[in-house]
């Protein structure tokens, strides 16, 4: 899978988990809806948009255009986190944190 692809792809599965949407996700990290949408679909921006996207999540660039096991990560934190019945009684702040350090757990695991 190309680059591009991969960073497309990682952003949908980023917005997905998050349950946001494009212009929820655009806000959050400081970027234009439409050049958030034209990233997420095909995976081309420049190398500035792509910094500062990687940025406003939180996450490296290279995690972003080289880890094609990111949305499996996601997915499987997603599942982990659901199954967890104590996970729902969780402020949303507080599942956000639960959810930030399962999903380093599981970078981890995946090395």
């Amino acid at each position: 899978m190309e680059k591009h692809e991969i960073f497309a792809r990682n952003l949908e599965a980023i917005r997905i988990y998050k349950g946001q949407s494009i212009s929820e996700l655009a806000g959050e990290i400081g970027v234009p809806k439409s050049t958030l949408q034209s990233a997420r679909i095909s995976g081309n921006t420049t190398l500035d948009t792509a910094m500062r996207i990687a940025d406003g999540l939180g996450l490296s660039l290279d995690s972003l255009v080289s880890d094609d096991l990111l949305v499996q990560k996601i997915s499987t934190t997603q599942y982990l986190l659901q199954a967890v019945e104590w996970f729902q009684a969780l402020s949303a702040s507080e599942q956000e944190e639960v959810s930030a350090h399962f999903h380093g757990i599981l970078e981890v695991l995946h090395r």
